[in-house]
Order: structure tokens, then C-alpha cells, then sequence
């Protein structure tokens, strides 16, 4: 069990990412992310304790910067998990947001240290235990299916996982 604050996108990129996802399962392959129900979203902090009463009010004060995430690309990282993510254009103005959110929390909260901002990866997970033998033919359908995703960024918010339950959540304004 742990905790993750999120960003989730618009509903047009959303639904992208769930047809991209969709057509692993159209092509038989196992992914444990479908069973997982999790929304699309790129996760900014994870940790496995903290402090939700701080953490929801560092969410609701928090300037939320307008992104627009454009994500084109597929990566992969290494490990047993097997886990093949969009990978979006990295950005000065998604980068800070990301390190300050992290600065505020790690004041009262210990991250997982690949979110910590000289770790993070940005990525937004579309497969993830997938069998060996499977994986080089998840990543081909994948790539088949991709389209350009320009993602606004819509709310923030704080989950507990797994199973993925909602503790907050706040609309950005743009």
C-alpha cells in the first residue's frame, strides 16, 4: 500500500491512453494495470506514509501551473515489473512543478527515491506485468496504435493504491 500525488488529464487525452491500453487487451496479452482500474495519470510523488491532512492542504494551496504535456513516445523501464509508459516531451515549467510539490512534501513525508527530482522519470504507465514473452509484442502494439497525445493538465490529487482509492482531488485553473 502506499500513497501518489497525481496529475490526470483532460478527457480526450484520457481517453486516448484508454485506447491505447484497451488494445493490449484486444491483442490477448495479460496487463495488470487493466485489473488495477487505475485512471490515467502521471504520478508527481509516491510514498508509502504520509501525513494526508498535510498533503491535502499543500494539494489545495499549491499553484498549479497550465501544462500542456505532449506525450509521442513509448520507454520502458528495466525490472521484473515489465512496464512500458507514454513518454512525454519534459518540460522546464513540468519540472519545477514537480520539484517544488516534492520540496513541500519531503518536509513532512519520505518519498520513493525515484520521485525524488534528480530520479523522476515523467511517465504516464500504460502496461505493467507483462509476461516475458509477451512484452516485445505488448511494445509493438503499442507502438502501432499510438497517436500524438496533447494532454492538459485538469486536476491534482491524492490517492491511496492498491486498490486505487480517491483521498483528494482539485480542478487546476486555467
Amino acid at each position: 500500500m502506499g500513497y501518489a500525488v497525481e496529475i490526470i488529464f483532460d478527457s480526450k487525452s484520457e481517453e486516448q491512453i484508454h485506447k491505447l491500453i484497451e488494445s493490449i487487451d484486444a491483442n490477448g496479452i495479460e496487463n495488470k494495470l487493466t485489473n488495477l482500474k487505475s485512471t490515467p495519470h502521471m504520478a508527481l510523488s509516491v510514498a508509502d506514509e504520509i501525513d494526508v491532512e498535510k498533503t491535502i492542504k499543500l494539494i489545495e494551496n499549491i499553484a498549479i501551473p497550465s501544462l500542456r504535456i505532449s506525450m509521442n513516445a513509448l520507454g520502458t523501464f528495466q525490472g521484473a515489473e515489465n512496464v512500458i509508459f507514454l513518454n512525454p516531451k519534459v518540460t522546464m515549467d513540468l519540472l519545477a512543478f514537480q520539484k517544488e510539490l516534492y520540496n513541500q512534501l519531503f518536509t513532512f513525508s519520505e518519498q520513493w527515491v525515484y520521485y525524488h527530482p534528480e530520479n523522476w522519470i515523467p511517465h504516464c504507465t500504460l502496461a505493467m506485468g507483462i509476461a516475458e514473452e509477451e512484452f516485445l509484442n505488448a511494445f509493438q502494439v503499442l507502438r502501432k496504435n499510438m497517436q500524438d497525445i496533447s494532454a492538459r493538465v485538469e486536476k491534482i490529487r491524492l490517492i491511496k493504491f492498491h486498490p486505487e482509492e480517491l483521498i483528494y482531488e482539485r480542478i487546476a485553473k486555467h
